[in-house]
């Protein structure tokens, strides 16, 4: 039998777990900014790694068009709401009104600098493991106190 995947949600909870018992040790040992950083580098690495992987999976390469199905898997397990999303030209434009992710760490009790960490910086780190013709901006996020994640990927 064939092992089925974990949702996304379900996988980030268990990481975030790990990370915040990391988070915990780094910080009395060398400080909070030192164990941000290091969770930061680890998060950025294993993003870039994830994109790489999934950038394998474009029968015709990588491109803008494949790279929107993977908000497929970040949706299931409700974990995000999704208000609009299309595909013009070079750009994907999706706007997120609702993380689970974000909304999951703060109810594990993670502390604040951690949750506003583990929820938003590995979406760019993965667009550039897809491919480098694909360019990120998003102005603010929810976790940031915005009414939406403004995604928009740029193919160049």
């Amino acid at each position: 039998m064939k092992e089925q995947p974990v949702a996304a949600i379900s996988r980030r909870k268990i990481e975030a777990e790990l990370y915040g018992q990391l988070y915990e040790t780094i910080s009395n040992k060398s400080g909070k900014e030192k164990a941000l950083e290091i969770i930061r580098e680890n998060l950025k690495t294993s993003a870039f790694k994830a994109g790489q992987n999934f950038a394998k999976t474009a029968e015709n390469g990588p491109n803008l068009k494949h790279f929107s199905s993977i908000v497929e898997a970040w949706k299931t397990g409700d974990a995000i709401k999704v208000a609009e999303m299309f595909i013009e030209d070079n750009l994907l434009k999706i706007d997120v009104v609702r993380c689970n992710y974000q909304q999951a760490y703060y109810d594990m009790g993670l502390p604040d600098e951690l949750c506003k960490l583990l929820s938003c910086s590995r979406d760019e780190p993965f667009a550039k493991g897809y491919s480098k013709n694909l360019r990120m901006v998003r102005e603010t996020t929810l976790a940031e106190g915005g009414k939406c994640c403004p995604f928009r990927f740029y193919w160049d």
